[in-house]
């Protein structure tokens, strides 16, 4: 990459792409369903994994940043890559903290950071279906951090009754100015320290369930309106 088009990444596109998201994102008109969930665990003084789809992940940085106004630190995955430089970034800007590190490169050295962060109290962000998919499969990451640090990994949605829809393999959700959202959280899934591979895989797979009906609900939430 050269000189030029670098400073345009790390100094102008991260700081246009926060204020073109915050500038749409707050338009939304937004209904929220089954925040109970994380409110337990606030409760309980326990952190939680946020996991969401890929394809559903655009809006909430700004709902845990601006509606959630979460006082907790959350932490998200960025590849060490120059398409994650410009992720950091504007996640920095949402006010998050950026764990550096790859689900494919040396993934367990990324997961043990995230672990090791929430053992400490602060909440983590991960993709359900991961950087590449494929979409609607869920991946064990999340629940290897829920292994090592004792944290669940707390599933969310988003979804719009006006959006664009990116022909992306994660089938990226845009929401279009001034429509009405809604996020919906569904109910935690914790994977106990020393739970072996078969359990990890009915955590796995039960995770994906969870995620998979409550954006089946997401996606039907204004049909009857």
């Amino acid at each position: 990459m050269n000189k030029i088009k670098y400073f345009m990444l790390r100094h102008l596109a991260a700081p246009m792409a926060y204020a073109l998201l915050w500038l749409l994102c707050a338009t939304v008109r937004l209904r929220v369903e089954g925040v109970e969930h994380e409110q337990a665990l606030d409760r309980e003084g326990k952190p939680g994994i946020i996991c969401s789809w890929h394809g559903r992940l655009l809006y909430l940085p700004y709902f845990f940043s601006a509606v959630r106004r979460k006082s907790h630190i959350i932490d998200v995955l960025a590849s060490p890559s120059h398409d994650g430089e410009f992720v950091a970034r504007v996640s920095a800007m949402f006010g998050y903290g950026v764990v550096r590190g790859s689900s494919y490169k040396n993934p367990r050295t990324a997961l043990r950071e995230l672990a090791r962060r929430a053992a400490q109290g602060r909440w983590q962000g991960i993709i359900a279906d991961g950087s590449r998919g494929p979409i609607f499969v869920a991946q064990p990451g999340s629940l290897m951090v829920s292994r090592l640090s004792g944290a669940p990994a707390l599933p969310v949605t988003a979804s719009f009754d006006r959006c664009w829809t990116l022909r992306s393999w994660d089938r990226m959700v845009i929401p279009k100015p001034f429509c009405r959202g809604v996020v919906i959280y569904g109910q935690p899934v914790s994977l106990a320290p020393g739970g072996g591979r078969e359990e990890m895989e009915l955590k796995i797979r039960e995770l994906e369930r969870t995620l998979l009906n409550i954006t089946q609900q997401a996606d039907g939430y204004f049909a009857k309106s």
